[in-house]
């Protein structure tokens, strides 16, 4: 038995330590629980590279972002889109930022690009947010026949009062307003300095016309007109609010299109890194009847009119491009330019820049603006003799005017790196840490967690109005309006309010008249009862009809008067891309860059007159 023992130990010994050897690497082979690292960037261009090859295709052309700049536009509902949009790319922000207490970043979202047939990314940006204001971010909502886009909006929130808690912003819906009346002032201007307010429907239990009034010019000051914003479940009326001037608003930063195979990656994380140069931009700024949002870039051709857009300085019609608008039936009114034109009412050279520079790219004299940065850098590399690939990284700012060897690109240098944005727009930038950076973009994650709220919110609402007997948005809809609430991060709550009163907006135009606020006190006009029927009433321009608005369809909107079809000036027409550039002419004159306070006012020797002090 010894013996036997003597064999038998050393098998079981080893198929002991088999075991042990088996169990212990089925164990290792458990998932040990760690910490995950954040998400790394997927690699982008670094900056001043362009895009080459599958990667992301930075664009010197697209919508402006609509929480940078909104228009005066009359609501619309938006076009169907066939192709379902993707999901929104996650953002990291730059590490630098204008300098101010209240600058957060705004997420960026999806667009249909409709000459590409394809979406493409508007970029997120830092943004100074108008006083007493939160942004509400938009939202694609699945529709018959597609998709459609419904825009944001900078909302009122109320301010903070001490131990309570903070207002969230109350959005109510309203049904369709008529249609505005407004022709422009019917009195003189009471002084200089002043500029006209144009008049709104207000809801007071039932629409009333609030007139328009002039109002005093504020250097620091741009005032945004009320205006209605179209939703599918209604007609939000945003109160008109001072806003800063676009050099101290923020930084625009370029859209962007990707291919799939990019934004798809697990993890992919996007951080823009050329912003879109302002002076440049004024050269090449636009509206599009029915949009709530400005265009930048190349849309000088014929069929750019067609489709509803126009400058946002002046008309374009058979006798040449004029600056400004007219009155009455051709009345036009556009936010930004009733402040700049003020702004530089006694430099004449200035209003005649502009004039030339969008006349002569209209009839396709001056060089119009590349729509790419791949076209930009093949313009500055013609213009300057250099035959550098990221030419556009080499360019510096003297006197607000984009240099590269020496020679001025600043009429085709639409973007820029984000190194030379403080020299472009004469404003001051701070860094920001990488924890700033981090807390910004969960900030930007809630602001698209409050995009799908509203979307779901809104899509009740219309659920709920369809099982009503008269359940349509529009005339015969009900008159109630219906409110929600809606939780947007308590940081952007908290950046909307001004501290500082020093640093508070003025009051309110339509707020009782003073020296400062000269208010042409008109009576409110009742609005003729609605039943079952349509009601007419005046138009500005009796010769133009207004379609009414399938919420669930398409938009065609008329051609208005003052904007004929270009194709039909000149029987060639504007060509299609923007001309050859001459190395050795001269480049034409670009209007000044626009100010960002008092400090930058026409100098004095080409005024004779300072501009009133608040």
């Amino acid at each position: 038995m010894p013996e036997r023992l003597r064999k038998v130990l050393p098998l079981c010994a080893i198929g002991s330590l088999l075991a042990i050897l088996v169990a212990g690497f089925g164990a290792a082979q458990e998932p040990i629980p760690l910490k995950q690292p954040d998400p790394v960037p997927a690699p982008l261009p670094v900056p001043g590279q362009p895009a080459q090859g599958d990667g992301p295709e930075v664009l010197a052309k697209g919508p402006v972002h609509e929480a940078f700049a909104a228009t005066a536009e009359a609501p619309a509902a938006t076009p169907i889109v066939a192709k379902q949009p993707p999901d929104p790319i996650e953002e990291l922000p730059p590490d630098q930022k204008p300098e101010g207490d209240n600058v957060q970043w705004i997420p960026g979202y999806w667009h249909w690009d409709e000459e590409s047939s394809r979406f493409i990314w508007i970029s997120g940006f830092w943004r100074q947010p108008p006083p007493g204001r939160v942004w509400v971010p938009g939202s694609w909502r699945e529709a018959r026949g597609g998709w459609q886009w419904v825009p944001g909006f900078w909302q009122p929130v109320a301010a903070p009062k001490p131990q309570q808690p903070q207002q969230q912003p109350e959005i109510e819906y309203l049904n369709e307003p008529p249609v505005s009346v407004e022709v422009g002032p019917t009195v003189a201007a009471p002084t200089a300095t002043c500029f006209y307010v144009p008049g709104s429907w207000v809801w007071r239990g039932r629409y009333v016309w609030r007139p328009g009034v002039w109002v005093e010019y504020r250097p620091t000051w741009v005032w945004v007109p009320a205006r209605f914003q179209w939703t599918p479940a209604g007609y939000v009326f945003v109160e008109g609010y001072w806003d800063y001037p676009l050099g101290t608003r923020g930084v625009m930063f370029a859209p962007v299109a990707f291919p799939q195979a990019v934004y798809a990656q697990p993890g992919f994380v996007y951080t823009p890194v050329y912003v879109v140069s302002e002076p440049c931009m004024v050269g090449a700024l636009f509206v599009r009847r029915g949009h709530a949002c400005y265009y930048f870039g190349d849309y000088y051709d014929g069929a750019y009119a067609t489709a509803g857009y126009t400058a946002w300085c002046g008309t374009y019609t058979r006798t040449g491009f004029t600056i400004g608008f007219g009155v009455g039936r051709s009345w036009g009114y556009d936010p930004l330019w009733s402040y700049y034109s003020v702004t530089y009412r006694d430099t004449p050279g200035w209003h005649r820049g502009v004039g030339d520079l969008y006349g002569g790219r209209y009839r396709g004299e001056i060089a119009r603006p590349p729509v790419t940065l791949v076209q930009q850098n093949t313009t500055i590399n013609n213009i300057t003799k250099t035959t550098v690939v990221n030419v556009t990284n080499n360019v510096t700012v003297v006197n607000g005017a984009t240099i590269v060897n020496n020679k001025d690109v600043s009429h085709v240098a639409m973007v820029a790196p984000l190194k030379v944005a403080p020299d472009l727009q004469r404003t001051k930038y701070q860094p920001v840490t990488v924890e700033a950076r981090r807390a910004a973009a969960v900030t930007a994650k809630q602001f698209n967690e409050v995009s799908v709220q509203r979307s779901r919110q809104e899509t009740a609402l219309v659920a709920q109005a369809a099982a009503r007997p008269m359940g349509l948005v529009g005339p015969a809809a009900p008159v109630q309006p219906r409110t929600v609430k809606l939780d947007v991060p308590r940081t952007a709550v908290t950046q909307a309010h001004v501290i500082d009163e020093r640093k508070a907006p003025p009051p309110a135009p339509h707020q009782a008249g003073s020296a400062a606020h000269p208010k042409v006190d008109l009576p409110h006009t009742e609005v003729p009862r609605v039943d079952r029927g349509q009601v007419v009433l005046p138009r500005s321009d009796p010769h133009t009809t207004f379609p009414k608005v399938d919420p669930k369809g398409p938009v065609v909107l008329p051609k208005s008067d003052p904007r004929p079809d270009p194709a039909k000036i000149d029987p060639k027409g504007p060509p299609t891309t923007f001309p050859k550039i001459d190395p050795k002419g001269p480049l034409p004159k670009l209007p000044a860059p626009l100010p960002k306070g008092p400090q930058a006012l026409p100098p004095k020797e080409h005024s004779k007159s300072e501009p009133s002090k608040p």
